[in-house]
């Protein structure tokens, strides 16, 4: 299993459906919550079968390093939330069935709209 590198994670605009407008002045974070228990049966050695499924009711700690804020994704994975501008580390939280995933860093411009995929690694892991 190969961790998910924070480029491939961040601004994953095409992979997320929705558009979220931030407020006046304001910025926001959105995106989708995923889980994976690996590949379900045999594969070839070049092969890649992680399957990523929907995470409803995820939860994961935003921070910019001043404040923290524990956010929650809605039961279809999705979630919106007005932020200032910054840098943010996004660490999923172990809940039911995870023990976590890969941390994340996001960069949030003024005025706009960052989308980002938030990932967690399920366990029993099948492979």
């Amino acid at each position: 299993m190969r961790p998910v590198g924070v480029l491939s994670v961040l601004l994953a605009a095409a992979a997320l459906a929705g558009t979220a407008r931030p407020a006046p002045g304001g910025s926001t974070l959105s995106g989708l919550t995923q889980i994976s228990y690996g590949c379900p049966g045999p594969q070839r050695v070049s092969e890649q079968c992680q399957r990523w499924l929907v995470f409803g009711n995820a939860r994961f700690a935003l921070s910019n390093g001043r404040r923290t804020t524990v956010v929650t994704s809605d039961r279809q994975g999705r979630f919106s939330i007005v932020v200032s501008p910054g840098t943010y580390r996004l660490i999923p939280l172990p809940q039911a069935h995870t023990k976590g995933g890969v941390r994340l860093s996001a960069r949030i411009g003024a005025g706009r709209t960052t989308r980002v995929l938030v990932r967690f690694y399920g366990f029993p892991q099948m492979v």
